[in-house]
């Protein structure tokens, strides 16, 4: 079976599907080739098993990666072509014949996510108490949002398509890493404070990782 190696100082040797349905073995660096081989046919079962489940997503989430659907908040929503707007549910789009799709969309959820994203990390960071320097709006591939030490925080525009308890999640992620800028244990009981709870988050964003890969 193929499968791509990834090899590091870490002490556990695992396997991952990736979003596009390639098989990841994370390996400490000491591991041998065949050892690893080993593992690897030892979990065959597990793989294919997870194997199809990921291509199976991947053919479903076709429509929006063709851009024919978008998501937002969690809805998904057909977008209709008038010759000069796109429809898209009640949202209503300018285009020209000239314009490219992917750029319209994309400058579309790019426009929504300042107008909805900014003002609730506001929000939720008078609520909470916490001051940031700034908030702003990025496109990224493996991110969904981050904080740094100079509290300047940043937030994927493809957000704007999770359902809005997702996009409050990662707000108030980004938040609790003002006060502790890691993943600690300290870190994880600040968002479980918050009603968040890490194992469960983990498997809803597991259901949206496509939309990385959009636009």
């Amino acid at each position: 079976m193929e499968y791509k190696l990834v090899r590091s100082n870490r002490k556990t040797l695992t396997i991952k599907i990736n979003e596009k349905g390639q098989v990841v073995v994370c390996s400490p660096n000491k591991c041998s080739l065949k050892y690893i081989d080993d593992f690897v046919k030892s979990k065959q079962d597990w793989i294919i098993k997870n194997r199809q489940k990921v291509i199976s997503n991947n053919q479903q989430n076709v429509d929006f990666l063709n851009l024919e659907y978008l998501m937002i908040f969690g809805e998904k929503l057909k977008i209709v072509d008038f010759g000069n707007h796109y429809q898209i549910g009640e949202y209503y789009v300018k285009h020209t014949k000239a314009s490219k799709k992917s750029k319209i969309i994309k400058q579309f959820c790019n426009s929504l996510a300042n107008e909805y994203i900014i003002p609730r990390v506001k929000q939720l960071a008078n609520m909470l108490g916490l001051e940031y320097k700034n908030a702003e709006i990025i496109s990224a591939r493996k991110k969904w949002g981050s904080c740094s030490s100079l509290k300047q925080l940043k937030f994927n525009f493809r957000l704007i398509m999770l359902p809005k308890v997702l996009i409050d999640y990662v707000i108030c992620h980004e938040l609790c890493h003002l006060k502790q800028m890691n993943h600690s244990k300290e870190f994880w009981n600040l968002l479980e404070k918050l009603g968040f709870k890490k194992s469960l988050v983990k498997n809803e964003f597991k259901k949206y990782g496509f939309v990385l890969q959009m636009l």
